[in-house]
């Protein structure tokens, strides 16, 4: 269990499934447009407890199954220490063994560690909460014996990308370059952080 800030860090449970599931549903699933399109919302308000049952599911099949590199962390705040209001998960992942830089075909890969479905609730935006998931993320990973750890994100993600960057994690590799060019459709930078390396706690 970490504290930092006003927020606490720890390991989710089963009791927490629901609380993240919520957590995801509303950060991936909502956008800003649902406020002022009442099309949009009453759909969205409609397919919602089908689109949070299916994370729950896969939240469950993933606690169940005990993999030794797995992790879910959650936040909460001490206004009420049962509720996560924030959470990430990390797990083993195949990435390309060469960074962009290096010109290759058929690239090895190799498993280390990675960050997906990393999601704060919008009611706690933009208090640092995101900022000490990932510092605990990385303890985490150390603990297992890893020196480095990867997560993706967009390229039109400008506030995550910011973040990110003042917290160590550089351009490793760009995916969806083909439907860029031919669809418009913001493409995937594949981020990764050297662990033990300095970041700007500004």
């Amino acid at each position: 269990m970490h504290r930092q800030s006003s927020f606490t860090i720890r390991h989710a449970s089963s009791r927490d499934v629901g609380h993240v599931a919520d957590i995801l549903t509303e950060s991936f699933y909502r956008s800003p447009e649902d406020q002022v399109n009442l099309l949009l919302r009453c759909f969205t308000d409609l397919v919602y407890p089908l689109l949070r049952y299916g994370i729950m599911l896969d939240l469950n099949s993933r606690f169940d199954d005990k993999t030794p590199c797995y992790a879910c962390l959650v936040a909460t705040h001490p206004s009420n220490n049962f509720q996560a209001i924030a959470s990430l998960e990390i797990c083993m992942r195949h990435v390309p063994a060469k960074s962009y830089r290096d010109f290759w075909l058929w690239s090895e890969m190799n498993q280390h560690p990675y960050i997906f479905n990393l999601a704060v609730h919008p009611q706690w935006r933009r208090r640092g909460v995101a900022k000490q998931l990932l510092l605990a993320a990385e303890q985490t990973v150390k603990q297992w014996g890893f020196s480095s750890l990867y997560m993706h994100v967009l390229e039109s993600n400008q506030p995550a990308r910011n973040l990110y960057d003042r917290l160590g994690y550089r351009l490793h590799h760009h995916e969806g370059t083909v439907s860029y060019w031919i669809l418009g459709r913001p493409r995937r930078f594949l981020l990764q952080k050297i662990l033990g390396s300095s970041y700007n706690k500004g």
